[in-house]
Parts: C-alpha cells; sequence; structure tokens
C-alpha cells in the first residue's frame, strides 16, 4: 500500500521527516552499538503496557550510563506527539509500531542522541502467524555471556540475533532461529520470548537469561488469572522438540504460537488450548479482534 504521509520522527530534540533522521558516524551508536532501544506498539490506537516498558527502558539505560535523558512524563508526552503528527498515516494503516532509541552521543557533544520513531507492522503477516503458526529453527548461535551485559536490557548490539535468523532462514524460509545458552539450553528468537507447554503447564527459560519481554510479562498475569501453572527454568533441546505446545510472545506479533521446531511439527502443527485460552484473553486485554477468515486466508 503506498503511503499517502510521510512518517514523523522525533531526533536531535526536533520533529523531523522519517528520511531526514540520521546520526552522526561519530555517534556511540555507530561506532560501538552502544544503543537502549525501546519497541512499543498500540492496539486500538491505544500504546500496550506502556508503564513496563518505561520501566525496561529506566533499567537498559541505568545499565548502560546513558544519562541526560527525558524522563518519563516528557517521554510520554513525546509519544503521545508521535502518534498525532502521524495520525493521518495511522489512519491509513492501523495499529503501529513505535522504537525509542537512546545512545551516549558524539565524543564531542556533552548530550546523549535521543529519538522516536515509528515502525510500520505487517498485520497480514502478524494474523497468519497467529492462525498458521511460525516455524523455528535450532541455531547454532550461542547467546552472549551474562558477564558481558544483562540479557533482561534491551540493546542494538543484536549480532548474535542476526546470525541465528540467517542461519534459519539457510534452511527454511520464514522462519526465526533460536539462541542458545552458554550451557545448550534454548532461550529466545531476535522477536520473540519463547514458552513450551507440557502436560498444562507453562515453562520458559530463566528471568536472567533472557530479555525481559513485556508481552511476556502480560501473559504470565493472564496465565495466573486462568489458573495455568507457570515455571522458570532452564529449557533443554529435547523438552522443547517433545513439548506439546510452543508459544511465542513479542512486541509487535503479541502472542503467537510455533508450528514446527528444526523441521519437526510441533504436536500436529495446529494451535493447542493452552495458546487459544490466552490468545482469546490477550485479545480481550488489547481489544484485539480475533483474525478474520480472510486474514486466514492471507
Amino acid at each position: 500500500m503506498e503511503l499517502k504521509q510521510e512518517r514523523i520522527g522525533y531526533l536531535h530534540r526536533q520533529w523531523l521527516p522519517h528520511h531526514e533522521m540520521r546520526i552522526s558516524v561519530d555517534d556511540g551508536g555507530f561506532r560501538q552499538a552502544i544503543t537502549a532501544v525501546e519497541r512499543l506498539r498500540t492496539y486500538q490506537g491505544r500504546i500496550f503496557s506502556l508503564e513496563a516498558h518505561l520501566r525496561r527502558w529506566d533499567w537498559t539505560t541505568q545499565k548502560l550510563a546513558i544519562t541526560g535523558l527525558p524522563d518519563s512524563t516528557q517521554i510520554i508526552g513525546l509519544l503521545n506527539d508521535l502518534l498525532e503528527k502521524n495520525q493521518p498515516l495511522i489512519d491509513q494503516q492501523g495499529d503501529v509500531g513505535l522504537t525509542m532509541f537512546a545512545t551516549p552521543g558524539e565524543p564531542t557533544s556533552e548530550q546523549p542522541t535521543f529519538g522516536l520513531h515509528l515502525n510500520l507492522l505487517n498485520h497480514d503477516r502478524i494474523a497468519r502467524h497467529r492462525v498458521e503458526g511460525q516455524p523455528l529453527i535450532i541455531s547454532d548461535v550461542q547467546q552472549p555471556a551474562t558477564t558481558c551485559w544483562p540479557r533482561s536490557i534491551k540493546t542494538r548490539s543484536r549480532v548474535h540475533y542476526y546470525l541465528a535468523d540467517r542461519f534459519a532462514a539457510e534452511h527454511r524460509p520464514g522462519s526465526l532461529g533460536i539462541l542458545l545458552d552458554q550451557d545448550g539450553t534454548i532461550t529466545e528468537t531476535s522477536t520473540s520470548n519463547i514458552a513450551i507447554v507440557t502436560h498444562g503447564t507453562i515453562q520458559t527459560p530463566p528471568s536472567e537469561k533472557v530479555l525481559s519481554g513485556v508481552t511476556q510479562l502480560m501473559t504470565e498475569i493472564l496465565a495466573e488469572e486462568l489458573g495455568i501453572a507457570w515455571v522458570k527454568k532452564p529449557i533443554e533441546i529435547e523438552h522443547l522438540l517433545l513439548a506439546h505446545e510452543v508459544i511465542l510472545m513479542g512486541t509487535d506479533g503479541g502472542i503467537w504460537f510455533a508450528n514446527s521446531i528444526s523441521n519437526q511439527p510441533v504436536a500436529d502443527g495446529q494451535p493447542g488450548p493452552i495458546f487459544a485460552s490466552l490468545r482469546q484473553e490477550f485479545d480481550i486485554m488489547t481489544g484485539e479482534t480475533p483474525p478474520s477468515s480472510a486474514a486466514q486466508d492471507a
């Protein structure tokens, strides 16, 4: 679909057309990938779980020692301004993603680099993954050791995710690569936290082993309300391959499921009952409409 309006973003304390948003090659975000990032999205035009995203943002910027940034109240105002300035585009596109990022800036500057911009969502693909699932490939890429930086923060230092997805694409187009921990257990993908379901119990890796996923946090709350047991402990590859369901959780896609692992179907490759229950409650929480038959055929 051709866009009727160019996206408007915020960078260097000013609003700019998307194509004019650039940082210097001397910026710490470019030179060393020292970039805190927060990905958000709207549902029914409202930013989802904003407080949880801001808590993770504060945690990330603290760990990366990026200071001099707008405070939470100012960020909320800027995010609302971002949506307002892009409203004609949102009216055309529907719900959108929002990206917030910060770097230490240039060595000669005492100011950090801070920016906000929209990222468009592929709604057809999101709906298809909800209905048909998505294949996963166990990659040969390991997560950086936790002694490098906490995995719970969200940064743009994502070479390991990139390599895992390249590995996955070579084995099956459209799949996501699963990254391994140093001990060979599974951790996450480039765009989602992973949960397995066995005998009605949900299991996810320990919190310190993966990104602190906001969508996973909301899913944990829903599971508790539904009385579904949830444990956090390392997931061995063999347990992943034998799981009754594999649930994926991420900002852009919300909650969806894996239909295969390394070309082996998960159960019958169809959405399972735990996923269906969580998805229904998630739709109620976000005000989403379940996929229509048209979306299922997309």
